[in-house]
Order: C-alpha cells, then sequence, then structure tokens
C-alpha cells in the first residue's frame, strides 16, 4: 500500500442546507444524549460546514504538526457543557416562580382596591406580567434545543424576562414610594420585593449574570426613590437596603461556589470515567457509547461511516526487552503521534485494548479513510522513543472499513470488518494499511483477552 493517496480537489461545497442540516442534528443530539460538551462548527457565511463535511476528503498531512496533540473534543470542552448545564438547571429552579409575580400583583391591588382607582395601571402590568410569564414558559419548554443551535440566544432569551420581571416590580414599588395615591400598596411592595430579590438571588446564584443583576434590578429602583425623596423613614430604608443588598450578594456567592465546585468534581470524574489513563485517549466504554450514536445518526442521514483499527507492531517484543515501564511509554507516544494525525474534532481516538487503538471517523469518503490511515502510519513510523535501555523505533498495521450504514445492518459486524482488513494487513507485512474489501474475508484468529494492565 503506498504511503499517499491522490485526492480530488476540485470537489465543490456540499449545499448549504444539506451540510447544516446534518451538523445541527448531530451536535443537538450528542448534546441532549449524553453530559459531555460540544462544538457546532457551522459557517453560514461561507456555506460549509468545519467539522462534519458530509464526504470530506481528508487534506494531506501537515508539513509541520502542532507541538500539542489536543485530545477529543469532547473530552476536553467542558466549560460549555457546564454553562449549558447551569442554564437548564437555573430554568428548573424558577419555574415556579414564572406565574408568582401576576399572582402577588394582584393579590396586593385587589386587597388593596387598587383595581377600582387605578384599573389602567392594574390590568395593564397585570398584562405585561403574564407576557413575561409566557415567554419564560416557553423559553424553558425549548431551552435545550436552543442550547444545541443558539446557546447565545438561548442565553440571552432565558434571561431577559428574569430581569425585566424584576426591573418592573422594583419601578412599581419606587412608584408607590412616590406618588401618595400608590400609598395603600407601599408596604406590601417592600415586603414582597425584599422577598422576591433574596429568595431569588439565591436560587439564581449559580447564573454568573443573574446573581448581579436581578437583585439590582429589583433594589435600584427604590434606592433611587428613597434617595432622591428624602424623608427620614426613606434615608432609614435607603440604609437598611444597601446592608440587604451586601448580604444578599455575600449569601449568592457562597451558593454560586459550592455548586461550580460540584460541577467541577463532576466534570472531572467523568472525563477520567470516558478516558483511558494511560494514554490518556478516549477508553472502549467512550468509543462504545459513541459509536453507537454514530451509528444510528449514519444510517438516518445515510452518511458515510469508517471504523480504523491500528496494532503496534511486536509490541511484546519492546515489552520482553525493555520491560512493560517501557511499553507503557510506547503507549503514550505513539497515542501522542495517532491524536496528531487524526485532524477533526469530529472524530475519536480510543484505546482498544492493550497495543490496539481504534478510531472512529463519520461523515468520511473511502479516499479520506485511506489518506487518515497512511497519516496515521506515516506519524507512528517517525516516532523514535527514547529510553534509558536505547531508543525504539515503532510502527504500525492499520485495518478500516467504511460504508454507508443501513438501519438492518450489524454495527458489530462493521468493526469486525475492520479486524479483518487489520489482519490482513498484519499477514501482508505489516507497517501497512488495508481497507477491508467484501470479496476477501480472511480467516481472523480469535481475540485474546485483554488483560487488566492494558500494557502487555
Amino acid at each position: 500500500m503506498s504511503s499517499s493517496a491522490s485526492v480530488d480537489s476540485n470537489t465543490g461545497p456540499p449545499r448549504r442546507s444539506t451540510t447544516v442540516r446534518i451538523a445541527m442534528e448531530r451536535e443537538k443530539n450528542r448534546c441532549l444524549t449524553t453530559h459531555l460538551p460540544c462544538k457546532l462548527s457551522v459557517k453560514l457565511s461561507s456555506h460549509r460546514v468545519c467539522s462534519h463535511d458530509p464526504a470530506p476528503h481528508m487534506p494531506p498531512a501537515p508539513d509541520h504538526p502542532p507541538d500539542k496533540a489536543q485530545p477529543h473534543a469532547l473530552l476536553v470542552d467542558g466549560a460549555q457543557a457546564s454553562r449549558h448545564q447551569a442554564l437548564i438547571d437555573t430554568t428548573s429552579r424558577l419555574m415556579a416562580a414564572m406565574y408568582v409575580y401576576v399572582a402577588l400583583w394582584l393579590v396586593i391591588t385587589l386587597v388593596t382596591g387598587l383595581h377600582r382607582s387605578h384599573p389602567l395601571l392594574v390590568w395593564g402590568t397585570t398584562t405585561w406580567l403574564v407576557l413575561i410569564a409566557v415567554i419564560r414558559a416557553a423559553v424553558a419548554i425549548k431551552l435545550k434545543a436552543l442550547l444545541a443551535y443558539r446557546p447565545v440566544l438561548a442565553h440571552g432569551l432565558t434571561v431577559t424576562p428574569v430581569l425585566a420581571n424584576g426591573l418592573t416590580w422594583g419601578l412599581l414599588t419606587a412608584s408607590s414610594i412616590y406618588r401618595p395615591d400608590l400609598e395603600p400598596i407601599r408596604a406590601s411592595m417592600l415586603l414582597v420585593g425584599v422577598g422576591l430579590s433574596s429568595g431569588g438571588t439565591v436560587a439564581m446564584a449559580i447564573n454568573p449574570t443573574l446573581k448581579l443583576w436581578f437583585p439590582l434590578s429589583v433594589i435600584s429602583p427604590v434606592a433611587i426613590a428613597t434617595a432622591t425623596h428624602a424623608t427620614d423613614n426613606n434615608i432609614l430604608l435607603a440604609c437598611l437596603m444597601a446592608v440587604y443588598v451586601i448580604y444578599v450578594m455575600q449569601a449568592a456567592n457562597t451558593v454560586s461556589k459550592d455548586y461550580w465546585r460540584a460541577q467541577e468534581a463532576f466534570s472531572a470524574l467523568e472525563r477520567a470515567s470516558l478516558t483511558d489513563t494511560l494514554t490518556q485517549v478516549a477508553n472502549r466504554l467512550h468509543f462504545d457509547r459513541q459509536y453507537e450514536l454514530e451509528w444510528r445518526r449514519a444510517c438516518r442521514l445515510r452518511t458515510h461511516l469508517a471504523v480504523m483499527i491500528i496494532d503496534l507492531d511486536h509490541f511484546k517484543r519492546i515489552n520482553d526487552a525493555h520491560g512493560h515501564p517501557a511499553g507503557d511509554v510506547v503507549l503514550q507516544q505513539t497515542a501522542r503521534a495517532m491524536r496528531l494525525a487524526i485532524l477533526r474534532p469530529c472524530d475519536l481516538l480510543a484505546r482498544y485494548g492493550g497495543e490496539e487503538f481504534i478510531a472512529l471517523l463519520p461523515d468520511i469518503s473511502d479516499e479520506g479513510a485511506h489518506v487518515v490511515a497512511e497519516r496515521v502510519r506515516t506519524e507512528v513510523e517517525r516516532l523514535t522513543v527514547t529510553l534509558p535501555s536505547g531508543d525504539i523505533k515503532v510502527t504500525c498495521s492499520l485495518g478500516y472499513a467504511c460504508v454507508v450504514p443501513e438501519h438492518t445492518a450489524d454495527a458489530d459486524e462493521f468493526i469486525r470488518h475492520a479486524d479483518e482488513a487489520l489482519y490482513q494487513a498484519k499477514t501482508s507485512g505489516r507497517n501497512r494499511s488495508q481497507r477491508w474489501q467484501p470479496t476477501q474475508r480472511p480467516p481472523v484468529p480469535p481475540r485474546p483477552a485483554v488483560k487488566d494492565n492494558m500494557a502487555s
């Protein structure tokens, strides 16, 4: 097998509607079915998808690869997933508060009789509060889908109605201080405003925007009204409110720190459960989970899917000659070289067992899979592992299969095809890549059980 392959560079960009639909559905399903972070790399202006081209022909290996190999995107970008989860948690905490403003306003105005003296104010404000509640409910229903497609818009649509509720209540309370005809509701509005700002701030403390701006939206209009309408009682009220705001903000910071510490611990635990400890690539559990998702998605969207199994040549000799610690170093450095060769964020490299690795390549053609295979083989062949006992040269054999899967097909059989191709590569001289051919089914010996130390 040659070490390079010609690639058709004249393939035009795919149609916008198809590429965008495929990429968005891929990332939407990835976000909603796992707690892993996801990236949607869609450039509408250029009508192309950066990371999920339906059938990309892979570019040649770069002359100067990056200094650092990046782990798979699903394992490293936990910050975005944590922010999304925090927004979902904030919304669920505030579900009951959506209609509380309407209920409290009606109770205060109906009991005090304000609806008879100021019907326009009462019913106009009621309509406004109902509208905000409906918007908040609609956003809460569609929040997960919005986060998958438009995360910035989702955050704005979640935060803005909440701040509108707080500011509305603060302005109504400030009006009751300024206007003598609204004095009957002043005490009630102040009391409820204090309760809303304290309870709401603690509930919203996990959201960096709301924990600061919500109490300010409620209290600032009242503070301005009391400061500009100077009486002894108002000055006392303004001082008490200043102390109260400081206390509420400190309490909110405490709740926020506790939440984000728990999120960081959860993210670290999740990454550890999906990462091979020795090589820092995805483990078998992560691969099996992602392979099932990619298989179903490729069946549904009728896109290509490739699987590549990589085996280090004569690895047992390295262990026997240099010891298992040296074998661990070889595994670590070869895994790093493979990550340098598998460039797309949507691809997944995993430790499959012992000295075997497996790569999952969605939305890729036969030619593209061949280029990736040769790139991986070349990167490993270039590698020289320096040890106290001497330098070690490493090579690998690769078997890969590429298909547009059917719903009736067996996903496990597809992996066996790649395994058969690997066996063909090893029996044909090693240090080569081999594509599975339907007409060639060489006998594959039973795969030995993977040892616990994963380094034999």
